[in-house]
């Protein structure tokens, strides 16, 4: 049986925490069928999984996502207040920068401890992994894709990252790609994420018309038959 970690709302004090959290959709939720996670909590990252997963449960269980639609400025903001140091790891290199040349716009105060690039093969990890312990960071954003980024920041934790550490998707490749903010604010309000990613990027369509329907099904069939178990943190 697996048991799936739910955190129902963000806080800032999970800034505080030596965890990693990542965030569920019914896309991202099939790598968690394949191979669950030990060490790390979710959140319910969009509308239908979070009013799912709240009917489910019987709790109040918020849509968060590690974007500007949500926590991103929260996490960004208060590291920049509180001096805390941020590494990234994800996208192309040439993403990254400008990803990062973004960030320092935004957050002038924040401190960026490091970064790296999220093309990298099973050789690198160990020596990114020692350059996260050398920059001294408190918090650990990583956009892998589903699987191999809740892995990445599990295995951090492992090797002695006493920080906390969020997976973020392809939050950073976006907001590149982004001549202000992604989404809209029209998207945003009337809750049309969806539509408008399979607008701006169409290998999406895939994951939202065939993958969310399928891991829904199989998600329901696992919970009937006992197989998932979720858990609901504060």
């Amino acid at each position: 049986m697996f048991t799936l970690e739910l955190v129902g709302h963000y806080s800032p004090k999970l800034l505080e925490a030596n965890q990693a959290y990542s965030f569920i959709n019914f896309a991202s939720i099939g790598s968690f069928f394949e191979q669950a996670p030990s060490t790390v909590a979710f959140f319910c990252d969009g509308m239908l999984m979070s009013t799912f997963m709240s009917r489910v449960t019987g709790r109040t269980i918020g849509r968060v996502s590690f974007d500007f639609t949500s926590i991103a400025d929260q996490v960004l903001g208060s590291a920049e207040q509180q001096g805390k140091r941020v590494y990234f790891v994800g996208a192309r290199q040439s993403e990254l920068e400008l990803f990062v040349s973004k960030i320092n716009t935004l957050y002038p105060r924040l401190t960026i401890a490091g970064y790296h690039n999220g093309y990298f093969d099973a050789s690198q990890v160990e020596d990114i992994r020692a350059d996260i312990s050398r920059s001294k960071a408190n918090i650990l954003i990583v956009g892998l894709g589903a699987g191999r980024q809740e892995q990445f920041v599990q295995d951090a934790l492992r090797a002695g990252f006493g920080g906390v550490a969020f997976t973020c998707g392809g939050f950073i490749r976006q907001e590149a790609m982004a001549t202000r903010q992604y989404y809209p604010p029209l998207v945003n309000r009337l809750h049309l994420r969806a539509f408008y990613r399979m607008y701006r990027e169409p290998h999406t369509i895939k994951r939202y018309l065939i993958d969310y329907p399928g891991n829904f099904l199989q998600l329901l069939v696992m919970l009937a038959r006992h197989q998932v178990a979720i858990r609901v943190g504060e």
